[in-house]
């Protein structure tokens, strides 16, 4: 069922009326010459705050790759310095506790969407990575099957 695209089709048409209010925020503390990072903090679909930080290498002119993580609300959530100093964009997404599997997905994909705005110049695929040594979670092994199916808006 989590993978049927007519599930998901009218939740994601709903999804994008919502505003996510998104704030970026500069972390000059967690920044390097090699490695920008900002804080961001957006409103999901049922208006739950979400939070994350963004890694972007600022010497790197060219389209970069994207890559997405995801961590539980009990961790912290760090930028691979190594994937940003190579030239992805690193975004680390920040799950609040007691989510759905329904609403995580909804909140990798709604982050999915303000990652290629906060990156127009990138027009790589976003690609989910899971953290060292995990598999790849339910949440982005479901969003990574819905962006790849052509049927959904």
């Amino acid at each position: 069922m989590l993978l049927d695209p007519n599930y998901w089709r009218g939740r994601l048409e709903e999804q994008r009326l919502v505003p996510h209010f998104l704030l970026c925020l500069p972390r000059p503390d967690l920044s390097s010459p090699g490695c920008q990072v900002e804080e961001i903090r957006f409103r999901a679909h049922d208006s739950v705050r979400l939070w994350g930080l963004v890694g972007r290498c600022p010497l790197t002119v060219e389209s970069q790759a994207m890559r997405m993580r995801v961590v539980g609300a009990c961790e912290r959530p760090t930028i691979s310095r190594a994937q940003v100093e190579g030239g992805a964009v690193e975004i680390v997404l920040q799950i609040p506790a007691d989510r759905r599997l329904e609403s995580r997905v909804m909140d990798v994909l709604r982050t999915c969407d303000m990652a290629q705005e906060l990156a127009p110049d990138s027009h790589q695929e976003i690609v989910f990575a899971p953290a060292e040594g995990q598999p790849l979670p339910y949440e982005l092994h479901i969003a990574s099957r819905l962006r790849g199916m052509e049927t959904l808006p």
